[in-house]
């Protein structure tokens, strides 16, 4: 029986026991179908979750298909090359051009995937997506809210994957503090603490703005204290009038906020803040906490967050 009559789990597993059919799925890649097509790329996808080493004969015939005229088959091609911009990110600079313009689509989830696998591939590579961010700022600054709030959350990508991507573009993020967009709000605060997590001086002039932020929905709130958290780690005394603000929000029903809210405090190196956070010493709360030194989340608990801020 041909791949093409097989499920996508089944093409899988014969992959896995036996490479030589690759060959398959690579004409399943240039298959004149539609179907067969995104089945093979949904395949492509799997295999870089499973079993990279087999993904990387066909990486080429995955590229081409982000040049599809299908919105359809662009769709299942950036999906995949995502994936793969997670285990071989070099593999797939050659389309960096491509993926680019794939965020001037008018699908949402193709300009999604597309920020992330430039995400990734400006980690190490800043200079060769650096394009990406002028692009997404258009949208940003002005257009339909929902294509607004995606280049929000695809520029926080960027920023999360190398912060040096927006520091020219500092004043924008602090203007968009004020925004009616709540998604842009949120994600204006994350980009604004990472911008402040590299050179503080670039955004000290937001932080009156987002002490004031600290009592809107909580959302927001939980970003704007990671963004002083960030910006209180490098110069603590900027974020000092936070304090008593912040003191009240480590009280939150919500784990996440109490735990950003700590982070902040810990950061002002504030006697009375340090003092306040012995209230939370008991908390077992599970959070995901960011690291911008090796930009990732890690699970930890409040009560350990707390006890490493008393530490330092």
């Amino acid at each position: 029986m041909e791949l093409s009559e097989k499920s996508e789990e089944e093409i899988v597993n014969l992959i896995m026991e036996n490479e030589s059919r690759l060959e398959e799925l690579k004409k399943l890649l240039a298959s004149t179908s539609k179907e067969h097509k995104i089945k093979a790329l949904h395949v492509a996808s799997r295999l870089a979750e499973e079993n990279p080493l087999l993904l990387e004969a066909i990486v080429p015939n995955v590229l081409e298909l982000l040049e599809d005229e299908e919105v359809e088959i662009r769709h299942s091609a950036i999906f995949a090359v995502a994936q793969i911009s997670e285990i071989m990110p070099d593999a797939i600079k050659s389309k960096v051009k491509k993926i680019i313009e794939l965020l001037k689509e008018k699908h949402l989830g193709i300009r999604r995937y597309a920020a992330y696998a430039l995400a990734l591939i400006g980690e190490d590579d800043p200079e060769l997506v650096k394009d990406a961010v002028p692009l997404l700022l258009k949208t940003f600054e002005k257009g339909e809210d929902i294509y607004r709030a995606n280049s929000a959350c695809a520029l926080a990508l960027l920023a999360k994957g190398n912060p040096t991507l927006v520091l020219d573009y500092a004043n924008k993020f602090i203007k968009a503090l004020e925004d009616d967009n709540e998604v842009v709000r949120i994600n204006a605060a994350y980009i604004v603490g990472l911008i402040g997590s590299q050179n503080p001086e670039l955004v000290k002039k937001a932080v009156p703005t987002l002490i004031r932020l600290l009592d809107s929905s909580p959302p927001v709130e939980e970003n704007v204290a990671q963004a002083l958290a960030l910006i209180g780690t490098k110069e603590p005394e900027l974020i000092k009038d936070a304090v008593p603000k912040l003191k009240e929000l480590i009280r939150s029903p919500r784990e996440e906020l109490r735990a950003t809210s700590a982070c902040a405090l810990g950061a002002t190196c504030h006697p009375e803040a340090l003092k306040s956070l012995e209230d939370l010493l008991s908390d077992c709360s599970l959070v995901n906490i960011y690291h911008p030194e090796g930009k990732v989340f890690t699970a930890t608990t409040i009560s350990e967050l707390v006890k490493e801020k008393k530490k330092k």
